[in-house]
This record gives C-alpha cells, sequence and structure tokens, in this order.
C-alpha cells in the first residue's frame, strides 16, 4: 500500500473518531421548574436540572433569560467567581443561595411576570447547548378580605323573619378574585349574588358577593360560621365570622310552628321541657303523710 493511500486512510479515521466523540456529546435538561403563579412578594426559586452525555463532558455555561434579559449566569470552566447576576427591572437574584441548577428570585413583582428560559451549555469545542422555557405570572393577593352584614349590627343577631344578609369585599387583587361562601364548613352556592367589579388604574380588582337566607336555616344551636374565600391564583385569604340567631324569636318561632300541628325538632323539644321544668316552682316544707 502507498504512503499517499495510508495518509489518506489515518486521516479518515482521525475524521470519523472525532466527529463520533463530538456527536456522543450531548446536553438534556431533565426537568425546568418554573412556579407558575407566584405570589408578590415572595421570593421565588427556579431550578433547571440537566444531564452532560459523554465521556468527559464538562458543563461551561448555565444562562438564565427573562425575555431577551439575561440575569443569571453560571460559569462551570471556572472555580473563581463563577456566578454572575445582573438586575432588571422585577429581577433581582439572590446570589449566595443560588447554585449551577438554581437561581433564587428575591420579593418578586407583577414586573417579574414573563417567559424564563434556561440555557444550559457543554464545554467545547462542540458547545452542545440545550434550552427550555416557562410562563411565570405573579398575582398579586387581595390586600384585605372582609365579610360586613347589611344593615351593621355588632353584635351579628338575627330573628325569625329578618333576612340575613352578608357582604364579602376582596380590596386590590390582580386577577379579579374568585370568592367563594362556606357556612358551618359546607360551601354554599345557592342565594348568592355578584355585585359589579372595581378596577383601579393599576388594574387592580376589588370585588365584592352578597350572600342572603331567612332564618333558622343554616344556624346550628343558634350559631351560623360563615367564611369568604378569596382565590388568586392557586393562593387563598379567608375572612370569618359568627351570626347568632335571637333565642327569644327561635322559640317563639318554634311554638307557633307546634301549635300549628307540626313535631317540634328533637332539639327544641328538649330545650323546651327544660325550660318548663326550670320554671315550675317547687313545693318547699311538704312532707308525705
Amino acid at each position: 500500500m502507498s504512503a499517499h493511500l495510508l495518509l489518506h486512510l489515518a486521516a479518515a479515521l482521525l475524521l470519523s473518531t472525532g466527529v463520533r466523540a463530538y456527536s456522543d456529546k450531548t446536553v438534556e435538561i431533565v426537568e425546568l421548574v418554573v412556579p407558575e403563579s407566584p405570589k408578590d412578594g415572595e421570593d421565588v426559586t427556579l431550578t433547571c436540572s440537566f444531564h452532560l452525555v459523554g465521556k468527559n463532558h464538562r458543563l461551561y455555561t448555565v444562562s438564565w433569560w427573562r425575555g431577551k434579559d439575561q440575569f443569571y449566569t453560571y460559569k462551570g470552566t471556572t472555580s473563581h467567581d463563577p456566578k454572575h447576576a445582573y438586575t432588571f427591572r422585577g429581577i433581582q437574584v439572590k446570589v449566595d443561595e443560588s447554585t449551577e441548577r438554581s437561581v433564587v428570585l428575591k420579593n418578586v413583582s407583577e414586573e417579574t411576570s414573563g417567559i424564563f428560559k434556561c440555557e444550559v451549555m457543554g464545554e467545547g469545542p462542540s458547545f452542545r447547548t440545550a434550552v427550555e422555557t416557562k410562563a411565570m405570572n405573579v398575582v398579586v393577593t387581595p390586600k384585605l378580605v372582609e365579610i360586613h352584614t347589611r344593615p351593621f349590627l355588632d353584635p351579628p343577631v338575627f330573628h325569625i323573619g329578618e333576612r340575613v344578609n352578608l357582604n364579602c369585599t376582596a380590596t386590590g387583587a390582580k386577577p379579579r378574585a374568585h370568592l367563594v361562601w362556606e357556612i358551618n364548613g359546607q360551601p354554599v352556592k345557592e342565594q348568592v349574588s355578584r355585585y359589579p367589579d372595581f378596577e383601579d388604574q393599576r388594574g387592580r380588582v376589588t370585588s365584592t358577593v352578597r350572600i342572603s337566607w331567612e332564618p333558622p336555616a343554616y344556624f346550628l344551636k343558634g350559631i351560623a360560621h360563615v367564611a369568604c374565600h378569596a382565590l388568586v391564583g392557586g393562593h387563598t385569604t379567608t375572612a370569618t365570622k359568627e351570626i347568632y340567631l335571637d333565642p327569644a324569636s327561635s322559640a317563639a318561632f318554634n311554638h307557633q310552628y307546634a301549635s300549628a300541628g307540626c313535631q317540634l325538632p328533637t332539639t327544641w323539644a328538649i330545650l323546651s321541657l327544660a325550660s318548663f321544668l326550670l320554671a315550675r316552682p317547687f313545693p318547699i316544707g311538704r312532707h308525705r303523710p
């Protein structure tokens, strides 16, 4: 075999070995974790789990972006000061708590929202790269959730024949809060009405819903435990209130109910019997003959 032919064979062998070495090196992003709807004011951790495939395949960089803004880079090729962070509107990195696989954002706000990208690059000369993206939308929970009686009563005591009207207001949420009523731990959808929302210049919404019913419905032993849940992006803010049924009107109602030929509920029957026995005079100083 001629020297010229041997040279060509050697070159082909070296080239194929180099191509195979490059093709054997890949970068895989195993999981990208970006909270979908974090709450305004929270610290948020973004995680990019990756795997470098191939013999002696080492990390070159991990870079994080929000839109076109690159806010964090971890350089795997240096042991001295591998972390580099950049501040943008709504983006402030807690460098000490960030690593090659995670980055911590401090005190997120509405301005933090956007499309977040993790870019992992292997060492040269191949510089294999993997990219994944996910969206984050920071929500603003209500600054206040309150339950009010209509008309205002303190303490909130109602009578038979007097309709119970309660308003629940969630102030300053973005997006608008979904309000859910519970009475005695059970969701209530009937007899609920909604008022028009109010939206301020920043897009934050104040919402009010009313629940209304006729006593003695929902009262257990003269008390109704009422809760209003304001739901925003998976976060819940709750207001609670206890309202009372006037015992005198309850007794009168049940007396009238029984006089009409209806059977008293067991609880009221027991209470009536107890009241009768307590009010009955007991003889004093009498002895059996």
